[in-house]
């Protein structure tokens, strides 16, 4: 068994593997409010495909690891991640495909309806060999836009981005790089979304009776 674990592991040396890079969902954690409540009424959720169709595949920007390949399918965490730190500020959400109507949103009792798209998504990898082992730092820059419609116009535009780095041990065959990465990609998107729900938070624009 060992010996087809050493074989296996030096076929990936030679000829290179993809490891795929799997990103755990994440919501805002630290959120400083200057109000004691959240934003009142009921809010629409419309997410863009952009956060819902990510893919990419990282090569290392180093020698170590080139070889290997990291493929990136976000799928639904990024929208499950967005999703959660808005119901933590906005008093009550219903997510919806598309941007309803004025008619639409009175016809459903909506304040205003909360758009968001993902405007970058940077992930990167540098591994370096060592004399016992070898180590990743998988550094993510990510941004999302923000747009918030009340019925009778703009409550809110605005635009929020993290950046993260995140070292660790590059594993068997380079294979920890994927591990590297997809903690980079979840705590930059949980250091965007902790400034997204400070942003949304802190809005007048959506505190019309001033909850302090």
């Amino acid at each position: 068994m060992k010996f087809i674990i050493l074989i296996i592991g030096l076929v990936c040396l030679v000829s290179g593997c993809a490891y795929n890079v799997q990103p755990v969902s994440t919501k805002a954690i630290n959120i400083y409010s200057s109000y004691e409540n959240k934003v009142p009424g009921q809010f629409a959720v419309v997410l863009d495909d952009s956060i819902r169709n990510v893919n990419r595949e990282v090569k290392p920007v180093s020698y170590a690891c080139s070889a290997h390949s990291y493929p990136i399918s976000l799928s639904d965490s990024i929208a499950v991640s967005v999703k959660h730190t808005l119901d933590s500020v906005f008093e009550s959400t219903v997510e919806q495909s598309t941007v309803p109507s004025g008619e639409a949103m009175t016809r459903l009792g909506l304040r205003g309806v909360v758009l968001v798209r993902m405007d970058d998504f940077s992930p990167r990898l540098f591994c370096s060999w060592g004399f016992w082992s070898g180590t990743c730092s998988g550094s993510t820059d990510i941004s999302f836009g923000v747009y918030i419609r009340g019925i009778n116009g703009t409550l809110l535009a605005t635009s929020v981005s993290g950046s993260k780095t995140f070292d660790g041990d590059s594993g068997g065959a380079c294979g920890g790089g994927a591990n590297v990465l997809s903690e980079s990609i979840t705590r930059a998107t949980r250091d965007a979304l902790e400034r997204l729900a400070e942003r949304v938070a802190n809005s007048p624009q959506l505190r019309p009776n001033d909850g302090k």
